[in-house]
């Protein structure tokens, strides 16, 4: 009980400090110019998280969210007025529906949050709104979204695990065509989805190898969490632009690594440290990926080195690649914009990027 009320009284306390940065905010925020987030609303909103996010521990973390997505899902599906539909996986671990469960078009989904959080309604209500997209085109899609285990309670490997079991169930035990299937994952997401496709060309010592009968269809990341340097210029020059820093990252990369790792650092885990020969055996499990990221977050250096290294050793052996970087948007933008309480594009664009690609690609 003890520990709850430290625990409650340092949430409180971050709190607070929280609500006066936001105050202070309010009054310093329109002579910021191009220091700060591009709309008045965005830039006190993003003071705000940053220092909720970054005077938080992870007890903390733990205390304001559940431990893993899956009532989150249910309540949003209940609030949504859908049927909650799941797989539940070898495991145990559930992946949950958002649409059809036999649609032909299935995009797997990581979600992101640094290893720590769960999805969130704010998460999911932009993927129902992706969805809703492609069937409104006649695209027979679906999304289904893995609630994988959460750090620091579990530690790298256990989500690459549990992300290749979801595709390997698909295709093994569902009997899926890969060529049916779109990898998917915002931030941390983005993360696990590269480190899924290290693990077909590269398998994890500690995973059973996934060999695929096709190529995968495409995977979709945005703002892939490539680097886990705290130290770039972005994350000076974007220090007043996005919604987080470094505090908040390297609480969450510490809690996912673990101090006692064997792996911490390798290729799976950190894709930035990956060379470009390490990506080229990816043309032949996958047709085409795309690349998202903000210009405005902190984490668009390790971004745009991946995206170098990427476009080099995939796309030089044949794979397509388009990389985005939409100006003035923040880290994954078009969720936080759900977060945030809008209904559509805010005034960047980013929306529309994903929206444009997955149209013309499902």
């Amino acid at each position: 009980m003890a520990d709850q009320n430290v625990s409650k009284l340092g949430i409180a306390s971050t709190t607070l400090k929280a609500m006066l940065s936001a105050s202070a905010r309010l009054w310093v925020s329109p002579f910021k110019g191009q220091n700060g987030a591009p709309t008045y609303f965005k830039d006190v909103m993003f003071s705000m998280m940053r220092t909720q996010l970054g005077g938080l521990n992870l007890a903390q973390d733990r205390h304001l969210n559940p431990a893993n997505t899956t009532p989150t899902y249910l309540k949003f599906a209940k609030d949504n007025g859908f049927a909650p539909e799941s797989i539940t996986l070898p495991s145990g671990k559930l992946a949950h529906w958002i649409g059809s469960k036999s649609a032909k078009q299935v995009i797997v989904y990581y979600h992101g949050g640094g290893y720590v959080m769960p999805c969130g309604p704010g998460h999911m209500q932009y993927l129902l709104s992706l969805k809703d997209t492609l069937v409104a085109q006649g695209t027979d899609a679906a999304i289904l979204l893995l609630a994988y285990d959460l750090a620091p309670e579990f530690k790298y490997p256990t989500q690459l695990r549990q992300a290749v079991e979801v595709l390997r169930y698909l295709v093994e035990t569902e009997g899926r065509n890969p060529s049916d299937l779109t990898l998917g994952g915002d931030s941390a997401g983005g993360n696990l989805t590269l480190s899924v496709l290290s693990h077909l060309t590269h398998p994890h010592p500690d995973i059973p190898p996934l060999n695929l009968p096709s190529k995968l269809h495409g995977a979709i990341l945005i703002s892939p969490w490539a680097s886990f340097n705290t130290h770039t210029s972005s994350f000076t020059t974007n220090a007043e632009k996005d919604m987080f820093d470094g505090r908040t990252l390297g609480r969450w990369s510490s809690a996912f690594l673990g101090s006692d790792s064997p792996y911490a650092g390798d290729f799976y885990s950190e894709p930035v440290l990956a060379p470009a020969s390490w990506w080229e055996g990816t043309a032949d499990v996958i047709e085409e990926v795309l690349i998202w990221g903000g210009g405005n977050e902190v984490l668009l250096d390790g971004i745009v080195e991946f995206a170098r290294r990427f476009e080099t050793g995939f796309g030089g052996k044949g794979g397509r690649v388009t990389t985005v970087i939409t100006d003035k948007a923040a880290h994954v933008e078009m969720i936080v914009e759900r977060i945030l309480g809008y209904k559509g594009d805010s005034g960047t664009g980013s929306v529309g990027v994903i929206n444009d690609w997955v149209k013309a690609k499902l």
